[in-house]
């Protein structure tokens, strides 16, 4: 997705970023729904930060702004970012149990997994947390 200056577009963050690195540096780079359809974001890293500080996440919609700003004779593009919505927490439902605990360590696994994806950094696919879980859930219940 790119902005021309003067230029805004509303999006609804679908995943946390990708951070990496370049020959031109650090990048962040998202995934973003902008008027239904699934778009890369590359954030500078002023909003990058900003995301972060108010702690944005996947259900977000923000509005973004590219702007023009004179500093002296030159004219520089500024992005500028707006909270337009937040996804609240949801609350999660308490856990019912058939009394055997592995209903508890599979959500347990599955809990981890998705910390273990999201503190990598490194964008997992589906089938990939899946085998993640699965390979957690046997190496626990044969040391339950």
């Amino acid at each position: 997705m790119e902005l021309n200056l003067g230029q805004s577009q509303q999006v609804t963050l679908l995943k946390p970023p990708h951070i990496g690195s370049s020959q031109y540096g650090e990048y962040y780079l998202y995934s973003v729904d902008a008027d239904g359809e699934e778009k890369s974001f590359f954030a500078t890293p002023e909003i990058h930060n900003q995301i972060s500080e108010m702690k944005l996440g996947p259900g977000d919609t923000v509005m973004i702004r590219k702007l023009a700003v004179q500093n002296g004779k030159r004219v520089n593009a500024k992005m500028m970012l707006e909270v337009v919505s937040k996804e609240q927490p949801k609350v999660e439902a308490p856990v019912q149990s058939s009394g055997d605990k592995l209903k508890e360590l599979l959500l347990t696994c599955v809990r981890d997994a998705a910390e273990v994806v999201k503190d990598s950094g490194v964008q997992f696919s589906l089938e990939e947390t899946q085998k993640l879980v699965g390979m957690l859930f046997i190496a626990r219940s044969r040391n339950a």
